[in-house]
């Protein structure tokens, strides 16, 4: 095969997208990519929601279907373009690796919706998203604290302090324990079967010399 004849090949069997089957395609990735959104804002557990990064997701999606559209329509452009996207490095960290689920999520999703297999497309992300959602808001078996217990100037009354928290603990251990001339800061690691409330402080502050109590929510690799 010569050069002209591979030449011809490549052009002669590219796709052309009209502007209507365009229009539909991208419509079906941002259908797609609401579900995305919604699911993300639904599951979010952080103190502060992350709006903008939840719409990047949708970008990320549509801009996804955009490339592999190009591609498709397009057997000498492809080649190009493959060598330019193998250039590209992205260096932005991803502080949570649920955030990086959700891109390539989003990614998968562009890639099935360009493909036009619009059943896959909106079987999978529903069927992700409701995985997810049940995942994020069934409870675990055991809720993990952090307590932090403050002395009012004299010892800690640490046997008392811990039969009176086996009431309501599962497990306890003591990572922390710091003591000076005047006071005294213990930290414990607790486990319970279900969450704290205030009544565990009011109990737990009328321990010989605990001045204060506070605990700590522990989840995963983040606190609070």
């Amino acid at each position: 095969m010569t050069k002209e004849e591979v030449l011809s090949y490549f052009y002669t069997n590219s796709t052309n997208y009209g502007v209507k089957r365009t229009f539909v395609i991208l419509l079906c990735g941002l259908l797609a990519g609401m579900v995305i959104y919604f699911t993300y804002y639904v599951t979010s557990e952080k103190v502060v929601y992350n709006r903008k990064f939840n719409w990047s997701l949708v970008a990320i999606l549509l801009i996804t279907v955009i490339v592999m559209l190009m591609i498709s329509s397009n057997i000498a452009v492809s080649l190009g373009m493959v060598g330019a996207l193998s250039i590209v490095r992205f260096r932005t960290a991803v502080k949570d690796s649920r955030d990086t689920v959700f891109i390539f999520w989003a990614m998968a999703q562009g890639l099935c919706t360009s493909s036009q297999n619009y059943r896959l497309s909106f079987t999978s992300v529903l069927f992700i998203a409701i995985i997810l959602i049940l995942a994020s808001k069934t409870p675990g078996i055991w809720n993990r604290y952090l307590l932090v217990v403050m002395g009012n100037g004299e010892a800690i009354d640490r046997e008392g302090f811990q039969e009176k928290l086996k009431r309501f603990a599962v497990s306890q251990r003591i990572r922390t324990a710091n003591k000076d001339a005047t006071h005294e800061e213990l930290i414990l690691e607790i486990k319970t079967k279900g969450e704290l409330d205030l009544a565990v402080l009011d109990e737990l502050v009328t321990v010989r010399g605990v001045e204060s109590v506070n605990w700590v929510s522990e989840s995963g690799e983040m606190i609070g």
